[in-house]
């Protein structure tokens, strides 16, 4: 028995190496495969990436061609619109008025037997540029060329070159445009975009010079109150606001043979954008403005454009008259022993 058993594990034995010989075999052909494979691999990567370096030189060359195409086009452009403003510098120059010395931006253009020009508002009996007798001729050559020209918006500050079709809206919204200061006691005129400026610097007729800042009541909810002493002129400094991005002016003045006074507020802006702001204002003699006993004035309703004539805001706002305000001067007198009032106001 031990005799066979010794024969079976021989048998095992040579069986297990004849399986190993046909293993490595195996291995040896699925290497050989690998390798194959890998080289053919290796070679296609190497073609891809000669491809890419081919393609990525290209792509450079039609770089440079198109930044020199580029350079060209825009020295081109340059040319031409060099050419283009010496031309229309020329003639502006041969349309402006040599008396006024704007280029005229409305026909009639009148001119003379010599060919010289003059502005409808410049002109006299005789050519301000030879003196000779003025008539009723017209150049159609001028006046065409300013219709089709662009013009300057003749704001100072301003550098808009428009045409002329679209000057008068573009005048109209300028931020450099003229307006009178909102202080009712300052006639001075000022940029637009400078008035906050001229009120923080320059007007003596101002609070915000005085307080040197600009109160900001955005994030405010409800009234903010001020007290103001008993004065014998005719009008106040403005006091000025912040709100939402937006400037207001508190203007207060007596006003009428009867010095019946007037409260109202102004905006920096047009109409329309008054319009979208909720202005309440109120003059009383309690802490609370919500109270409605003792003397209590309310108004309700839209902000007034900076840019109304002065004689026409004051009756935009609040309007009390002096012997209303002298009966409440006399109740702050007796509560508080002081000549003052109260104005508050809320913006939304």
């Amino acid at each position: 028995q031990a005799y066979n058993c010794l024969i079976h594990f021989y048998k095992r034995l040579y069986q297990m190496s004849v399986e190993d010989q046909a293993n490595n075999n195996k291995s040896e052909d699925v290497l050989e495969t690998f390798m194959v494979e890998k080289k053919e691999m290796d070679n296609e990567l190497k073609s891809l990436y000669r491809e890419f370096e081919d393609l990525k030189v290209k792509q450079d060359i039609l770089k440079e061609d198109s930044n020199i195409r580029q350079e060209k086009s825009r020295v081109k452009y340059e040319m031409l619109e060099k050419k283009h403003k010496s031309l229309v510098d020329k003639l502006k120059e041969r349309i402006e008025c040599p008396v006024c010395l704007e280029v005229p931006e409305a026909g009639p253009v009148f001119s003379c037997s010599n060919g010289h020009l003059v502005c409808s508002k410049c002109k006299k009996d005789s050519c301000p540029t030879c003196r000779v007798k003025l008539f009723e001729g017209k150049s159609l050559l001028a006046v065409t060329v300013l219709e089709n020209i662009e013009h300057n918006c003749r704001n100072q500050g301003c550098d808009q070159l428009l045409p002329l079709g679209e000057l008068g809206a573009h005048r109209r919204v300028c931020t450099y445009r003229l307006i009178r200061c909102p202080a009712t006691l300052c006639e001075e005129k000022v940029a637009f975009c400078s008035t906050i400026d001229h009120l923080l610097t320059n007007c003596s007729q101002s609070y915000a010079k005085v307080d040197k800042e600009i109160r900001d009541l955005t994030s405010k909810t409800g009234f903010t109150t001020k007290m103001f002493y008993v004065m014998k002129k005719k009008a106040y400094k403005v006091d000025t606001f912040l709100c939402d991005g937006k400037y207001f002016f508190l203007n207060i003045r007596k006003s009428g043979d009867r010095d019946d006074w007037t409260f109202h507020v102004e905006m920096l802006g047009d109409e329309e954008e008054c319009s979208k702001y909720r202005l309440q204002l109120v003059l009383h003699n309690n802490e609370d403005v919500a109270v409605d006993d003792g003397y209590v004035y309310r108004f309700t309703g839209h902000p007034c454009s900076v840019e109304e004539e002065k004689y026409s805001k004051k009756g935009t706002g609040l309007m009390v008259s002096n012997k209303m305000m002298t009966k409440l001067k006399q109740v702050m007198m007796k509560d508080e022993k002081l000549d003052k009032f109260k104005i508050s106001i809320a913006i939304s």
